[in-house]
């Protein structure tokens, strides 16, 4: 979801790609994939969001090197970006965050010829703090990227996924004082009320207003890890939580991970939309959390 982008941690291997020698699985993931379009017709794909919006996400304007930019899922995973280089034809290369509180990486798009009708492209994602088995998973993801975009090319189709079944990020802190996975501060960032004896609800709340959901499952071990599972109205599902702290550099990450979003028996559309008030409820509260650390922590 290290801070490994969960959005592209879906990974399906069909016939359309097959792995090259050369591909790297390491802290600079690389992997490269034959395209079976030549590279003027790959170059829109990759850049036009008309384009990009048919095998990978919705991105909020055309790329610009040096502003801003979103590319968002049906889901509610995000990242934000911003371009350093558009070399047409050639070359993208973008910072991006997943959810907008992720660690900032860096993902280079190289692109060019392979004979007639065909170009090979390679993306490069680059983080150094990522572990080899964090790194082996985010190969997976951009390989079933690469070959959403391949199917793409070759029917004209939409390629995307639909709804991914967890939702997981993660944010780091500065260390100092405060203690993100104590009681009761993990109340004061996590969106869980207590009854009196226990946590008891987690609340959802976003542009639609506040909507709880009963806790199950509820067990802490102080400043290392917390469960717990979720019950959905009209369901039997209870998607399962579980947020950990952990030492990186010289502070501290805080990760989470909510899965079960796929087995709830709902409709497509109220499957998305549930998923994605939740994953909105996570970004706010990893924020919270950040946000509180920092103030803890002083300046400097």
């Amino acid at each position: 979801m290290g801070a490994i982008p969960p959005a592209v941690a879906r990974y399906r291997r069909t016939a359309r790609y097959r792995r090259r020698e050369e591909d790297e699985v390491s802290d600079a993931v690389r992997v490269t994939a034959r395209l079976p379009a030549p590279p003027a017709r790959v170059w829109p794909a990759l850049t036009e969001p008309a384009r990009v919006a048919r095998w990978f996400g919705d991105l909020a304007g055309p790329l610009t090197v040096g502003e801003d930019n979103r590319l968002g899922f049906d889901d509610g995973d995000f990242f934000t970006l911003r371009p350093t280089a558009l070399v047409p034809g050639r070359t993208v290369e973008f910072d991006w965050r997943f959810l907008g509180v992720g660690k900032r990486q860096r993902v280079v798009w190289t692109l060019e010829p392979a004979g007639p009708g065909a170009a090979l492209l390679t993306v490069a994602d680059h983080d150094d703090s990522r572990t080899p088995a964090e790194a082996a998973q985010l190969h997976e993801g951009w390989t079933d990227f690469l070959d959403r975009l391949a199917r793409h090319l070759s029917t004209g189709r939409d390629a995307r996924y639909a709804l991914r079944d967890d939702i997981d990020g993660a944010i780091d802190l500065p260390a100092g004082p405060y203690r993100p996975l104590a009681h009761p501060t993990l109340l004061d960032w996590l969106p869980v009320a207590e009854d009196g004896f226990r946590p008891a609800w987690f609340f959802v709340i976003d542009d639609e207003g506040p909507r709880r959901f009963a806790l199950r499952e509820w067990e802490l071990r102080e400043d290392e890890k917390l469960t717990f599972t979720v019950a959905i109205p009209e369901t039997a599902g209870t998607p399962a939580a579980r947020v950990t702290l952990a030492p990186v550099g010289a502070g501290l990450r805080l990760s989470f991970a909510h899965r079960g979003w796929t087995a709830l028996g709902l409709p497509d559309g109220r499957a998305q939309e549930l998923r994605r008030r939740f994953t909105a409820t996570w970004v706010a509260s990893l924020a919270s959390a950040r946000d509180r650390a920092r103030a803890a922590a002083g300046p400097g």
